[in-house]
C-alpha cells in the first residue's frame, strides 16, 4: 500500500505518469491509477472499514444469508467426497473467502474494461500486470483482457486467496516469478525516464517449523531489482517491520511510500522535465470516465464448470426470467448463492455485449463433493459426554437444490437421530420444504448435577419419537418466517419420591400430540454460545393438542398400574432477543431477554407437569439438566453478558441471568398447583464466570457458575465443543 503515498507524492509535484506496471498489491494500486482514480481517491478506500473486511474476506452482515445457514451441529472433523468414494482435499487452497475480492474488482473494472475495449493500452494510462503460471513455472505478462480478471490473477497469493484458471492456465501471484516488473515497463513502452517502488522485503531463509516460509521459498524466484532505463530510481519505502497481511497498518505504509518519495523528489525532478498540472489530469480522468456513474445492466448469465440443467438454478436464482438486472441488484443474491453449502468457489466475470449496451456475466463455480461425513461431540468434565456422526447428501439440479441432512448422537446421557431432507426452491420468493424425522432420548441418572437438585435426584428417561414439516422464507438477508408443524409422542418415565428401591415401578406418561407453530427469526450473532457481536429477535407463536395417558408406578399416590387419560390444549407464544454492544475496544456487552406465556394446563401430577411445562436454560450447564425451578409455564428470563477479549481468541465472560416466574409451579402431595398469589413468586439467579478459547476445531471453556437455587450453589465445569441437541418435540428456543 506505501505505492499509494508514491502516487500522491508525484501528483503533488506535478510528475506526470504515462506508463504503469505491477504485480500482486503493485497490480491493484497501479490498476485503479490507471482506470482514473486520483490518489486521495485509492487512499480513501485503502483505509475504509470496507476494504479492511474486503481484504480479510470478512462478508458484510447485510449480505450474510441467514436463510440459507445449516442447523448448527456438534461436528468438529469434515470429510467430503462424491459419488465415487473419492475423498476431497482436506488441506484449504486458502484461509481467505475471496468472494468479497472478485465482487470489489468487478464493480470498479467492468466500466473501464469495456471503455478500453479490452486493450489495457485503451486505458486512461496503459498499463500491465504480471501473474505467474505455476504449471508452466513462468510469469504471464496482461495486456489485454477483462481487467479484473487479471489484476485478481495477479494478487492472488498463495494460501491466502484461491488460485484462478485464465485461458487453461492456472495462475497466482506474479510476485513469485517477477515482483519487482521494470522489465516489463522497459520492453513494452521503452519509457524515458521509470521509476520503481519496491515493498519488497529481502528474501528470509525458510523457518525450521513454517510451512507457508518453506513452500514459498521453494517456488519463488530472486526477483531482479535492476532497471533496464538509463534514467531510473528505486524508491525503497521504510515498511520492513508491517507484514503482508497488515492491513490495520495501511496508513502508516502509504505514509511511507509518500516520505520516500518527497525525500526524492529532487532527483526525481531533475531527470523529469515535463509538468503535469491538476486541471489537465482532471480533464483526462474526466474524459476517459465518462460513463462512470452508467448502470451496469446484466442481460445474460453463463455458468462454467457446472452439469447441464445445475446452472439454471443459479440464473433462476440471479435474475427473473428474460428480465434484464444490474450488477447492484445480483450483487446480494450473489452473496446468497455463496452461502449455499453445496458450492465452494464461485468467481465472477463481466464482459460488455459486442452488438448491444448490455452485459454478459459469468460465473465459474466449483461444487462441493456431494456427499459430508461428520465426526465430532461435546467433551466435558460432567458424565455427560456426547460423540457425533453426521452425514449429508447435497445436489443441485435444474429447479431445486437439496440437502438430505442425518444427524446422530450418542451417549449416556444424550441419544438421537434426526432424518431432514430439504428442498429449496429458488423462486421470486425464494422458499424451502423440509420433512423431518426425529428420536430423543434424554437419560437423567445419578449425578449431583442432575433432575431435582439434591443428593438423590430422581430418576428420569425422556423419550420423544415425532414427524415433522416446515415451510420456510427469507424476510430479510438476516431473518426469515417459518410454519412448523409437528406429530408423535413424548414418553417420560420417572420416580416420584427420590427414595426408591430397585424394584420400584417408575410412572409412565405419554403425549400423543399435534403441534403448529409460526417463527419469525432475525439473526446475525457471530457465535452459538459465546457470542460477542450481533443481534438475534425470535417471536414464535404456536397451538399444540393431544392426548395424555398416564401409568401409574409404586411411588404415585395413585394405585400401581393404573391408567387414567386426559386431553389436553393450549397456546403458546415465546420471544427472545439478544444483543452485543461494544463499550471500547476489546470489550463487549450482551443482552438477553426471554418470555414465555402459556395456558397450557396441568398433567396428572406434578412431575408429569413439571416435565412438560417450558424451561429456562440460559448456559450450556442448565441446557444438560432438568431444573424444576426453572420450569413454569409463563416466565421472563434476564441476562447480562460482560465480554473481555484477552488475546485474540482467548475471551474473559462475567454472566448473570434472573428467571422470573409469573407463577411458580408447586408440588401439593404429588399434585401441581401454582403459586397461590399469582405473581408473587420465587426468583431464582445463575452468574458465571468463563474463560474461552475459540480454537478452530471449536470452543474450550473453563466455567465457575454459581446457582442460588441449588444446595451446593458452587459448580465448575470444562467443555470441548457443546453439546447441540437435535430439533424437539416441544421447541420454545
Amino acid at each position: 500500500m506505501a505505492h499509494i503515498g508514491v502516487l500522491i507524492a508525484l501528483e503533488e509535484n506535478g510528475i506526470p505518469i504515462d506508463y504503469i506496471t505491477g504485480t500482486s498489491a503493485g497490480a491493484l494500486i497501479g490498476s485503479l491509477y490507471a482506470v482514473g482514480y486520483t490518489p486521495e481517491q485509492i487512499k480513501a478506500m485503502a483505509t475504509s472499514d470496507d476494504y479492511y473486511d474486503v481484504a480479510n474476506g470478512i462478508i458484510d452482515k447485510d449480505y450474510v444469508y441467514f436463510f440459507k445457514e445449516s442447523t448448527p451441529n456438534a461436528s468438529i472433523v469434515n470429510f467430503s467426497f462424491d459419488k465415487k468414494f473419492k475423498l476431497a482435499s482436506s488441506i484449504p487452497l486458502n484461509f481467505t473467502d475471496p468472494s468479497l475480492i472478485d465482487y470489489f474488482m468487478i464493480e470498479r473494472f467492468t466500466l473501464p474494461s469495456s471503455t478500453a475495449h479490452y486493450n489495457f493500452d485503451s486505458l486512461m494510462i496503459p498499463f500491465r500486470c504480471v501473474a505467474s503460471d505455476i504449471d508452466a513455472n513462468e510469469e504471464v505478462v496482461f495486456k489485454e483482457g477483462n481487467l479484473s480478471e487479471a489484476v485478481r490473477a495477479s494478487m492472488t497469493f498463495p494460501f491466502y486467496v484461491p488460485p484462478l484458471k485464465v485461458d487453461g492456465k492456472i495462475l497466482v501471484d506474479g510476485g513469485l516469478y517477477n515482483n519487482f516488473p521494470a522489465d516489463v515497463m522497459y520492453n513494452d513502452f521503452m519509457p524515458d525516464v521509470i521509476i520503481g517502488s519496491s515493498v519488497s522485503a529481502p528474501r528470509d531463509t525458510p523457518g525450521d517449523y513454517d510451512l507457508i516460509s518453506q513452500v514459498r521459498s521453494m517456488i519463488q524466484t530472486k526477483s531482479d531489482f535492476e532497471i533496464s532505463c538509463d534514467n531510473s530510481i528505486i524508491l525503497y519505502p521504510d515498511i520492513q517491520e508491517i507484514g503482508t497481511f497488515d492491513f490495520k497498518l495501511t496508513r502508516e505504509a502509504i505514509r511511507q511510500g509518500y516520505l520516500e518519495t518527497i525525500k526524492n523528489m529532487d532527483s526525481i525532478k531533475a531527470m523529469v522535465s515535463r509538468r503535469i498540472d491538476s486541471e489537465e489530469l482532471k480533464k483526462k480522468r474526466s474524459k476517459f470516465n465518462k460513463n462512470i456513474n452508467k448502470e451496469i445492466v446484466i442481460s445474460t448469465i453463463e455458468i462454467e464448470g457446472l452439469k447441464k440443467g445445475e446452472e439454471n438454478y443459479f440464473i433462476n436464482t440471479l435474475k427473473n426470467k428474460n428480465e434484464n438486472t444490474t450488477l447492484s441488484e445480483i450483487k446480494s443474491k450473489y452473496f446468497r448463492l455463496i452461502t449455499d453449502d453445496k458450492i465452494k468457489f464461485m468467481f465472477p466475470k463481466v464482459t460488455k455485449n459486442p452488438l448491444d449496451d448490455f452485459y454478459t456475466l459469468t460465473i465459474k463455480v466449483k461444487k462441493e463433493p456431494e456427499f459430508d461425513f461428520r465426526v465430532g461431540g461435546s467433551f466435558t468434565s460432567k458424565a455427560n459426554n456426547t460423540g457425533y456422526l453426521g452425514l449429508d447428501y447435497k445436489n443441485i439440479n435444474k429447479y431445486v437444490s437439496l440437502t438430505a441432512a442425518s444427524n446422530f448422537y450418542f451417549g449416556r446421557f444424550y441419544n438421537s437421530i434426526d432424518i431432514a431432507p430439504r428442498i429449496d426452491f429458488p423462486l421470486d420468493l425464494p422458499f424451502y420444504i423440509e420433512p423431518s424425522i426425529t428420536y430423543n432420548r434424554w437419560d437423567y441418572y445419578r449425578s449431583l448435577t442432575t433432575f431435582f437438585d439434591d443428593t438423590k435426584p430422581s430418576y428420569l428417561i425422556k423419550n420423544e419419537a415425532f414427524w415433522g414439516l416446515s415451510l420456510g422464507f427469507p424476510a430479510s438477508n438476516k431473518s426469515k418466517v417459518t410454519f412448523d408443524f409437528k406429530s408423535g409422542l413424548i414418553n417420560n418415565e420417572y420416580y416420584q419420591t427420590d427414595q426408591f428401591l430397585s424394584v420400584d415401578t417408575a410412572d409412565v406418561t405419554e403425549f400423543f400430540f399435534n403441534n403448529l407453530k409460526a417463527s419469525f427469526e432475525r439473526n446475525s450473532l457471530d457465535n452459538l454460545y459465546y457470542s460477542k457481536d450481533g443481534s438475534k429477535l425470535k417471536i414464535s407463536a404456536g397451538f399444540t393438542q393431544g392426548t395424555e395417558t398416564n401409568r401409574s408406578g409404586s411411588t404415585s399416590i395413585f394405585t400401581p398400574d393404573s391408567l387414567s387419560r386426559f386431553n389436553h390444549n393450549w397456546f403458546k407464544a415465546s420471544f427472545e432477543y439478544e444483543q452485543y454492544f461494544r463499550f471500547i475496544d476489546n470489550y463487549n456487552v450482551g443482552l438477553m431477554l426471554q418470555g414465555v406465556f402459556s395456558n397450557q394446563p396441568f398433567f396428572n401430577n406434578y412431575t408429569s407437569s413439571i416435565l412438560m411445562a417450558p424451561q429456562f436454560s440460559p448456559i450450556p450447564e442448565t441446557q444438560t439438566q432438568f431444573i424444576p425451578s426453572f420450569a413454569a409455564n409463563t416466565y421472563a428470563g434476564v441476562g447480562i453478558k460482560n465480554v473481555l477479549t484477552i488475546y485474540k481468541s482467548l475471551d474473559l465472560r462475567l454472566e448473570g441471568y434472573a428467571f422470573i416466574p409469573y407463577a411458580n409451579i408447586l408440588d401439593n402431595n404429588k399434585k401441581a398447583e401454582f403459586t397461590p398469589t399469582l405473581g408473587s413468586t420465587s426468583q431464582y439467579y445463575i452468574a458465571s464466570a468463563i474463560i474461552v478459547f475459540n480454537s478452530p476445531l471449536g470452543p474450550a471453556s473453563f466455567t465457575t457458575n454459581y446457582m442460588d437455587y441449588r444446595e451446593n450453589k458452587w459448580s465448575f465445569l470444562f467443555n470441548f465443543n457443546f453439546l447441540i441437541f437435535n430439533r424437539k418435540a416441544l421447541n420454545h428456543f
